[in-house]
Formats: C-alpha cells, sequence, structure tokens
C-alpha cells in the first residue's frame, strides 16, 4: 500500500509562494537591467524604429566600416549623455542625438573603436601638444578620428549644416541635417591611406564652380563629392598662382573666359612635370562661350580632341530621355574607367552635351560614346539645323601623353556637358553620374582608395528621438514599475487566496 504524499502546511505553502513571487520579481528586474547593460555595451542589440532608419547605418557605410582593416579611433570631446543632449540655438538635441547612435554603430564594427573625454576635466594642454593642427581657441571641436600619428579634427560645422535663413537673421545656430557617416568616412580614409590626392578646382576663368558665380551651388556637388572621399579639394588660379607639383588634378567647368596663352604653357608645363608626368586635367566646355575659346581649343586639340560646336541628340528612343532633344544616355565606352563601378546596368546621364571629336587616334580614346543613331544639333543654327551622324559620338574622351613606354603619362579628359554634374543629376537613384565620375578621378589619378556615395540625413518633425528625461521614465517604467504593479497584483490575489 502506498504512502499518501505528504501535504505542505499552510504557513509552508504561504512562504512557497512569497518565495517564488520574490524569485520572480527578482528575475525580471534582472532580465531588464541585463538588457540595458546589453544594448548599452553592443549597440548592435539596439533596434532602429523609425521609418526610415535614421539611427541606422547607410549600407555603404556599413560595408565601409565591415571591410575596414585598420584600426581607428574616434574620440569625441565630450561625454556621451552631454553629446547627445547637445542643443541647437532652438533648444533641440534632435541631430545630436541622431549623431551619436551613428557613432556607436561604427563602435559595432571590429577596427573601430570609440571613446568619450570631458575637455572640462581635461588639461587643455595635453590636447593642444597632441593636436597641434587643430584650433583649441574656438569651442567648435566635436570629434578627432586617428590612426597612429595621423589625426583629423571634426568641429560642429563639419558635422552639421545650419540653416542659413536663421543664421543670416538672426544669428541662431539652427541645425537643417548632418552629415557624421560621410565625415567620419573621410577621417578615416585620410588617416588610414598612403597618400592623398589633391584636386585644384580652376576659378580664374569665370567657371561655375567659382564661388562667386551664380551657377555654384547647382555643380557644387561634385566638390563634395570628391571632399567626402578624401580629396583634398582647393582652388586655383591659372592665370596669378604656380600650380604646385603637389596637384594631382585640374577641373575647369564651363569657363566664360578663354585661357591666355600664359595659362596654356603654364598647363602644359604642369602636365609634363619634368618628364615625371602623373597629372591630369579635366576641362568641361562652356556651350555659351563655345566660340570664343581660341587658345583652349588648340590646346585641347594638341592632345587629340576637338570639342564639336554642337549638342549630342540620340534619335535611338531607348537612349534618351526625350527623343530628338540632347539628353542621351551614355554608352561605356573604355572598361579601364568601369572596373571600379557598383554596376553598369545603370546609364550615365548627358544632357544638353557637346561632341567631343577624336582627331588623333593615336593618344586619344572615347570614354562614353552615343548610339549608332545620332545626330549633332548645331549651336549656331537659329532654324535648329541638325546633321546626321554616320557613327556613333562621344560625350567624353581621354587623351594620354608620357615618356616612351608610357609608364609615366599624364592625362586630360574633355567631358561634354556640364549639366551631367548638376546636383540634381548627381544625387538622381537612376544614374550612375556620381559613382562615373568619382570613378573616372579615382582611376585616373590611381586612387586605391574604396570611394563611397553616401546622402546627409534631414530628420522631420516625425523622427522619433529619446531625450535623457525620457530615457530616464522608459528606465523607471519597463525596469522598476512594471515589476513592482506585477508583484502587487501577485500579493493581492495571493492574499485574497490566504482569506478565502
Amino acid at each position: 500500500m502506498n504512502k499518501s504524499k505528504k501535504r505542505l502546511t499552510l504557513t509552508q505553502r504561504r512562504i512557497l509562494n512569497a518565495v517564488i513571487i520574490v524569485v520572480a520579481l527578482l528575475i525580471l528586474v534582472g532580465l531588464n537591467i541585463l538588457t540595458t547593460v546589453l544594448v548599452d555595451k553592443f549597440p548592435s542589440l539596439e533596434s532602429d524604429v523609425t521609418e526610415k532608419g535614421y539611427y541606422s547605418l547607410n549600407d555603404t557605410a556599413e560595408e565601409f566600416f565591415e571591410f575596414l582593416d585598420k584600426d581607428v579611433k574616434i574620440t569625441v570631446l565630450m561625454p556621451e549623455e552631454n553629446f547627445e543632449n547637445q542643443q541647437d540655438d532652438l533648444g533641440s538635441s534632435a541631430y545630436y542625438y541622431q549623431a551619436n547612435k551613428l557613432l556607436r554603430q561604427m563602435s559595432v564594427y571590429d577596427k573601430v573603436s570609440l571613446e568619450y573625454t570631458d575637455l572640462s576635466t581635461a588639461s587643455q594642454s595635453v590636447f593642444e601638444k597632441k593636436y597641434p593642427d587643430a584650433n583649441w581657441t574656438s569651442n567648435s571641436n566635436l570629434i578627432i578620428v586617428e590612426k597612429g600619428d595621423k589625426y583629423e579634427v571634426l568641429t560642429d560645422t563639419d558635422i552639421f549644416t545650419y540653416d542659413m535663413s536663421y543664421l543670416t537673421y538672426y544669428n541662431y545656430k539652427v541645425i537643417s541635417s548632418q552629415s557624421v557617416e560621410q565625415e567620419i568616412i573621410k577621417a578615416v580614409q585620410k588617416v588610414t591611406s598612403d597618400k592623398s590626392f589633391m584636386v585644384a578646382i580652376s576659378v580664374g576663368n569665370g567657371e561655375f564652380l567659382n564661388e562667386s558665380s551664380e551657377s555654384y551651388a547647382n555643380y557644387s556637388g561634385i566638390k563634395s563629392l570628391l571632399d567626402y572621399n578624401a580629396y583634398d579639394v582647393v582652388n586655383v588660379n591659372l592665370l596669378t598662382e604656380e600650380l604646385t607639383d603637389d596637384i594631382d588634378a585640374i577641373l575647369m567647368m564651363a569657363p566664360m573666359v578663354d585661357m591666355s596663352n600664359q595659362q596654356v604653357e603654364k598647363l602644359s608645363a604642369w602636365l609634363e612635370n619634368g618628364g615625371n608626368y602623373g597629372k591630369t586635367f579635366i576641362y568641361i566646355p562652356n556651350d555659351y562661350n563655345i566660340d570664343n575659346t581660341p587658345n583652349t581649343d588648340l590646346f585641347v586639340e594638341q592632345w587629340g580632341m576637338k570639342v564639336q560646336n554642337g549638342y549630342v541628340i540620340e534619335n535611338d528612343a531607348t537612349m534618351t530621355s526625350q527623343q530628338g532633344a540632347p539628353t542621351g544616355y551614355a554608352n561605356y565606352a573604355d572598361e579601364t574607367f568601369t572596373e571600379g563601378l557598383t554596376t553598369t546596368m545603370l546609364s550615365v546621364y548627358m544632357p544638353y552635351s557637346l561632341g567631343v571629336e577624336i582627331i588623333d587616334e593615336t593618344i586619344a580614346t572615347p570614354m562614353l560614346t552615343s548610339s549608332d543613331d545620332v545626330s549633332l544639333g548645331i549651336l549656331a543654327s537659329e532654324t535648329g539645323e541638325t546633321v546626321k551622324s554616320d557613327k556613333a559620338l562621344n560625350y567624353a574622351a581621354i587623351a594620354k601623353k608620357g615618356n616612351s613606354d608610357l609608364s609615366k603619362v599624364s592625362n586630360v579628359i574633355v567631358w561634354g556637358s556640364y549639366d551631367a554634374l548638376r546636383y540634381d543629376v548627381m544625387t538622381a537613384q537612376n544614374f550612375n553620374n556620381a559613382d562615373y565620375a568619382l570613378n573616372m578621378f579615382d582611376t585616373a589619378l590611381g586612387n586605391e582608395n574604396d570611394s563611397i556615395v553616401i546622402k546627409g540625413t534631414d530628420l522631420t518633425v516625425e523622427t522619433i528621438t529619446v531625450s535623457s528625461a525620457q530615457k530616464t521614465g522608459v528606465l523607471i517604467t519597463f525596469v522598476f514599475a512594471i515589476p513592482i504593479i506585477v508583484g502587487a497584483v501577485g500579493i493581492i490575489v495571493w492574499i485574497r487566496r490566504k482569506n478565502k
């Protein structure tokens, strides 16, 4: 006969129930605390619940950090809580909060370390001695990116864009966008690169990229693209300034004034570089001044090319956005300039492009071409005259000159359309213009750094941000309040059962 199981006494049951409730409460509180600690320690565990992924790295940035093969250190020059709650002059901390989240996402990767320091408690002289190139008399320094002895100091104006209307009329610094991904990656490229490359923008002949030009805002995207990819971008006046050896490329976009004989001689000597070559000149003609540039035309012809007096007009409906208009999609003619592209499935859009004729095939070759069904729209024609071409026309071409075995060469590139580098075209997702233009510089200059195209983020009123006070509220709610409420309900149920 089996013995009956001994039942717990009422007191023992009460003690057991109390222990179970206490243990459950401790487990719940512990899990919440552990989750908070883990997210703080490992940012990759944190979820971005915003619709557009405001707090997540761009796919290209993720790939960049994934394949980064050198250790870099990022130092934020204030405590983390202070940084992410820093406010602009309208009291908004949204962009600082977003910037900090992106920095934390970068720190997930093996080669990136992220630190926060408090300059108010650190010795200012220590930073001045270690980073002498920074301006420590201002309070604008925010972030230092370093690798060994090489470093870049980023200021608030590097990371954030301020609304010019507030700045102009009220002297308020109100943030309208951030570019932390671009600036950090640019800094990382600079401190990890064995060689830096300098591109000089010609500004002395009434070019579009002269900051005083009315067209500057629409075409300055190419400067930003180069700058974001760790090129040193400077301005140069070919008439009044010397062309120094550290300049690797010169870009002349849509000059309104012809080059003088002196400028041509200076440019030619720079390209020859004492027999060392290794230089690149990129010329984009101005269709409004096509008949008034004899010196420049002669220089281009000496490099085996000629700018045609007409627009490339595609007759093939599949190669244009508007048949009969100069709005063509280019074919890739030189594989050298496509090897570094992410894709060749997208076309380079060349609106209002002048034709680039090759007159010496021994030194010049096409880069971008039209279809075979194409015409040249004559600029001087008042009746819109077009001449049917018996072969494909060129949107862009390159010529090379160098030593006898061409082991050292300099390049001259003629690019027919300045509108192909217009901001709205460069940022269009269905065109390959930005990638191709950047790859053109990389290939011509021998730049082997990873090239990237990343846009900044403008936050809207719908953006989810969490202030310090809100974080405290969330912490209290989920770590303490909810467990206490659950525990209280359990105790009440237990007491009610006890008194039945």
